[in-house]
């Protein structure tokens, strides 16, 4: 059976999606918990450890929702290929 390449490509940016979603629900829900407890905390020292967690995952957030983009880009393209 011979697998048209248009369906391998559309099925590689839904992937790449699907795993870009994920990551960006992981790094919200550890946000949310990092400033739970980095507000929760009363010394000085944890607390700007917290802090910098909190600066490292909305990086990576940031990175996560970019390839989102990237990716949602590529299946449009993909199914107007496939499609034309």
């Amino acid at each position: 059976m011979n697998i048209n390449q248009d369906i391998l490509d559309i099925n590689e940016a839904l992937d790449r999606f699907s795993r870009a979603s994920e990551d960006i629900g992981y790094a919200n829900g550890s946000i949310g918990e990092l400033l739970e407890i980095r507000n929760a905390t009363l010394n000085k020292d944890d607390r700007e450890a917290y802090s910098s967690q909190i600066e490292r995952m909305d990086y990576r957030l940031d990175v996560s929702r970019n390839e989102q983009i990237r990716a949602r880009a590529d299946i449009k393209k993909a199914f107007e290929h496939y499609y034309s």
